[in-house]
């Protein structure tokens, strides 16, 4: 073997070895970054009665190669303060969100039922869903730090 086979050879691999490094650099830090989210208050029913969902929710870019079935993230407030932490659901249609796709993951954070207007009255459900969508509406960001595949 030639001397410039050999140079070219491991200049081959050097190149190899820096793009590789670099490309887990870049998806280790995109993984750490805070994300957008938020919750949405909906209202449903069982049979107590009215029900308020209060569900968290990212939209997330499937850039893992993998298809994603959720996201485990740390809740933040607009000073990226952490209020709390979740397994959100990841899905497009009911299916995984496929690599290189978008999708929502979201994920009940808290529910209020009838239940609580038999035990304290309309009045008072009014006022703890509405005392939970203030200290819930002040989640902003989500930082991921996993997925469930």
């Amino acid at each position: 073997m030639s001397l410039i086979y050999v140079i070219s050879v491991w200049l081959k691999i050097i190149i190899i070895s820096v793009f590789i490094g670099m490309t887990a650099t870049i998806v280790s830090s995109a993984d750490k970054d805070d994300w957008h989210c938020g919750i949405r208050l909906v209202f449903d029913s069982d049979p107590a009665g009215t029900k308020a969902n209060y569900i968290l929710s990212v939209q997330l870019k499937n850039s893992t190669g993998r298809d994603i079935n959720g996201v485990s993230i740390i809740y933040k407030d607009s000073e990226k303060e952490i209020i709390g932490n979740s397994l959100l659901e990841c899905h497009v249609n009911g299916s995984p969100v496929k690599p290189g796709s978008y999708g929502e993951c979201s994920r009940v954070l808290q529910s209020v039922d009838g239940n609580f207007v038999d035990a304290f009255g309309a009045d008072k459900w009014t006022e703890i869903v509405n005392t939970q969508l203030e200290f819930l509406y002040s989640v902003k960001y989500c930082e991921i730090l996993g997925f469930s595949y």
